[in-house]
């Protein structure tokens, strides 16, 4: 009965060591994001996105070794993040109504805690909270303006994958001032920017 036991506690060891090695946690990762976004200015109606898209890449750098053989925490560093979004607006008057587009450009990068859940082979559920610092650009289709400024955003979500391929969805958040090129200061527009993306991400 002692060397049953013995053979049965050796085969778990065994397994767990192969299951160990046959982890993946993959580290590198790619987006393709559709943004759902909405902008609130003073004194004016919040402007909600017409459609939008964005291209991250990233890495997770892991801090120990798995717990359990399925957790890791980690930093999540994003390299790269271009976001693009259009908004469609109508400026009604007693006479006329005009249409015309807000075009609004995004270029950040993003650190954070991240947590990193993997209870079977190629399987992995991730969530993450980081700072995004945030160049951001709009240009205005009524008085054909460009505006920019440095911007503080806040982004949290998470994915679920399996193997290279995986679906997430995470919310954005945060403010800017925007200043037109070139021009006075009363020209600025203070915004309150927020939204969520949903993804496709590849992990490498």
């Amino acid at each position: 009965m002692k060397k049953v036991l013995l053979l049965f506690l050796l085969s778990l060891h065994i397994v767990g060591i192969h299951a160990q090695d046959n982890k993946e946690w993959r580290k590198k990762f790619i987006n393709l994001s559709f943004t759902n976004a909405k902008m609130s200015q003073d004194d004016m109606q919040d402007l909600k996105s017409n459609y939008g898209a964005a291209f991250t890449v990233g890495k997770t750098f892991y801090l120990h070794k798995p717990i359990a053989n399925m957790l890791r925490f980690g930093i999540d560093a994003t390299w790269f993040d271009l976001n693009y979004t259009d908004y469609d607006i109508e400026h009604i008057t007693y006479w006329e109504t005009n249409k015309y587009q807000y075009h609004q450009g995004e270029v950040s990068m993003h650190v954070g805690p991240s947590l990193t859940f993997e209870p079977i082979k190629k399987l992995a559920v991730h969530a993450y909270f980081q700072y995004a610092p945030t160049f951001a650009v709009l240009y205005t289709g009524d008085d054909k303006t460009f505006y920019g400024n440095y911007a503080s955003l806040w982004v949290a979500g998470g994915n679920i994958s399996y193997g290279v391929i995986g679906l997430g969805i995470e919310s954005r958040f945060g403010s800017t001032l925007y200043k037109p090129f070139g021009s006075s200061d009363k020209d600025n527009i203070k915004s309150n920017l927020s939204g969520f993306r949903t993804y496709l991400t590849f992990k490498f």
